[in-house]
């Protein structure tokens, strides 16, 4: 048999490298049969039985085997093997237990796979069981704290109501409410009890399932460190990452180590047993022990017995728990059930309840309404300080002819109507006296005088006012306010004539319009017309020189035509004359001299304004009337608090007064003042 490399890929691998394996040495290429036996039959048979042999190599991915014919051996020239009979039927035995093992071997590790992620999901499983005890946890905490919360304050609410308890009408209640409310505090205090029991066994459960997580990582530690030594010292060399022959001996190791730590456990198990039959190492279950039992040679049957037993011992579990939740629950509905006296107790207050309803004739929803034949002759007090007694239908009888009155659909809305009713009977006075005092203004027809106006208006003797005359009034009044917009109107069109006409005149009303000022100043105007022409007609000048100052002003002032020059020496006088109102002013308050310059006054401006900025803090002390820092920006913030509030009255004194100056406002007041007297 000629000498060959056999290569094969192991299937529960996702590498790429292929292993070389030599299976014997040296290998078999080809077999020739014992000359000496002469029978064909048996040469036969070994063909058959090598063909099967090659069959399962090439299943297992490996190089079959080559036969030769015992006529082509001796043409090989030294390049095959030889066997007789019995070497060739030990060699694929051999071959065949080696096939049987790697097999066995797939097999295992395949369950050791699995084995391996169900170890995971069972690790994942325990994580997740842990953080939902802790959220159950701090669930039960926040029910603990909520209840002991509303203990105390229904013991805060039982002191108050046993204070409270003075008047006859409500001393049975107040001795049945202590009761219920003792009851309710027994149940709370069960409830919290049992939660503070829960929460101490589930805190027990937590610190188990993380010990059992912490041994078994270090359990997987060691065995990960023995695996790696046990490897070293039979390959005398480190495991290389992503190899087949490596990787399937730590496997083969590990699962070795399994059984051994099954074992161990189990046998510390049976000798805990020994010792005491209630005991048991601390880890250690039901479904550990019948795990500890079962070895990789079980039957896949006995197997899956196992993992139904355990799936049933779970769910049984999960049903103890879930009737224990509901075992305590049905405890705590029992005890917060009432007892015979609470019943006694709600018997008598339900009497006096019907008692009181049908004092006040309420009936209860789906019984009989019973009507008290001798309730109508009853007169009962309708005074204020007999409303605690007063009926309940009678005060909704009331009530509905005060809505009804009112036309409001809710009650909140009854009060701010009826203050809102009181104010305006208050005005009404007000309105009225007006009222006749422009009545009487109106219709006086002469020139009365301060004193007899006075007397006029204080005369009782005055006409009923009707919605006829306040018409009138109003009309009149209206006249009245048409004439004053149009004498405003009138007063700026006089100030647009005497600016268009005569500038130098300085004509210019401001303020108030008054029909005075208007005649003046039209007086004024016409008075300056005539003296104009009686001047023009002594001094006659030539054409060509008018023409050549008006051609000179356009130079100067840059007008393109003869229209607008009057219009721009307009614009420039007015400018002119407020230029020297502004320097004279500027004289007189800085105390200069009427002759000195613009740029002195200018010097003087600019020396003020230092000084002003340098005694800021000087000025800031004398009108605050303060001397140190604190003391003004105290006066600052009384200020920023006062003045909102005595802006916002000033401007509703505005509206109401109808003024539109502060040192109006005094007069006005004082004039309503003594109407009002």
């Amino acid at each position: 048999m000629a000498d060959t490399k056999r290569t094969f890929r192991s299937p529960s691998k996702t590498s790429t490298e292929d292993v070389d394996r030599t299976s014997l040495e040296p290998d078999i290429d080809s077999e020739v049969t014992d000359p000496s036996s002469g029978n064909n039959k048996q040469r036969k048979q070994n063909d058959v039985d090598w063909t099967e042999v090659n069959k399962k190599l090439r299943q297992h991915g490996l190089q079959p085997l080559k036969f030769l014919h015992p006529a082509d051996v001796q043409h090989l020239g030294g390049n095959a093997i030889c066997l007789d009979a019995s070497g060739s039927k030990i060699a694929r035995e051999n071959f065949i237990a080696l096939i049987a093992d790697c097999d066995r071997r797939q097999d295992l590790v395949q369950e050791l796979i699995l084995t391996n992620n169900q170890l995971k999901d069972d690790v994942a499983r325990q994580s997740a069981m842990t953080e939902k005890y802790f959220g159950k946890m701090k669930d039960l905490k926040i029910m603990l704290e909520s209840s002991r919360a509303r203990v105390q304050e229904m013991e805060r609410s039982v002191s108050k109501s046993s204070q409270k308890s003075s008047s006859p009408s409500r001393s049975v209640s107040t001795t049945e409410d202590p009761e219920i409310l003792a009851n309710t505090k027994a149940a709370i205090h069960a409830r919290c009890k049992q939660l503070e029991y829960k929460c101490e066994a589930q805190e027990k459960e937590l610190e188990r399932m993380k010990n059992k997580i912490r041994k078994m990582a270090a359990e997987d530690e060691k065995r990960s460190s023995r695996q790696q030594q046990v490897f070293q010292e039979f390959k005398k060399r480190t495991a290389r990452a992503h190899n087949v022959m490596d990787e399937k001996l730590l496997d083969v190791i590990d699962s070795y180590e399994k059984q051994i730590q099954s074992l161990q456990r189990e046998l510390e198990y049976f000798r805990s047993r020994d010792l005491s039959d209630v005991e048991r190492p601390e880890g250690f279950s039901d479904t550990d022990s019948t795990s500890f039992l079962s070895v990789p040679e079980t039957s896949d049957n006995l197997k899956d017995l196992i993992r139904n037993y355990e799936k049933t011992i779970k769910d049984q579990n999960h049903q103890i728990k879930k009737l224990e939740e509901t075992k305590d629950l049905i405890q705590l509905d029992m005890g917060s059930r009432p007892e015979v006296k609470d019943y006694r107790a709600s018997q008598l207050r339900i009497k006096k309840l019907e008692k009181l309803l049908s004092l006040h004739n309420i009936g209860i929803p789906g019984e009989r309404k019973v009507i008290d034949p001798f309730r109508l002759k009853r007169k009962f007090s309708t005074r204020v300080d007999d409303l605690e007694f007063l009926p309940l239908d009678l005060c909704h009888h009331y009530i509905k002819g005060i809505c009804a009155e009112f036309e409001i659909d809710d009650l909140e809305e009854m009060l701010p109507r009826v203050q809102k009713l009181a104010s305006d009977l208050d005005s009404i006075q007000i309105y009225e006296n007006f009222c006749h005092n422009v009545q009487d203004l109106i219709n006086s027809r002469d020139a009365l005088s301060d004193t007899n106006r006075k007397t006029r208006l204080g005369s009782p003797k005055r006409l009923q006012l009707t919605s006829g005359m306040l018409d009138h009034l109003m009309s009149i009044l209206e006249n009245w306010k048409q004439d004053e917009d149009d004498l405003e109107e009138l007063q700026l069109s006089l100030n647009r004539l005497s600016e268009r006409v005569a500038p130098w005149l300085k004509i210019h009303l401001t303020g108030e319009p008054s029909v005075s000022k208007i005649i003046t100043a039209m007086d004024k105007l016409t008075y300056e017309d005539d003296v104009k022409a009686e001047k023009e007609n002594k001094d006659r000048i030539s054409r060509t020189v008018l023409e050549n100052i008006v051609q000179h002003f356009q130079t100067l002032f840059d007008v393109p035509s003869v229209s607008g020059v009057y219009a721009r020496m307009n614009d420039v006088y007015t400018k002119l004359g407020e230029v020297h109102n502004v320097l004279n002013t500027l004289r007189n308050l800085l105390g200069l001299s009427p002759t000195c310059k613009s740029s002195a006054i200018v010097d003087a401006v600019g020396r003020l304004f230092t000084a002003h900025q340098s005694t800021t803090v000087q000025q800031l002390k004398q009108l605050l009337q303060t001397e140190d820092l604190d003391g003004i920006i105290r006066r600052l913030e009384e200020h920023s608090e006062f003045f909102p509030a005595f802006f916002e009255i000033m401007n509703k004194l505005f509206e109401i007064l109808d003024v539109h100056r502060m040192d109006q406002v005094i007069p006005a007041v004082r004039a309503l003042k003594m109407l009002a007297n």
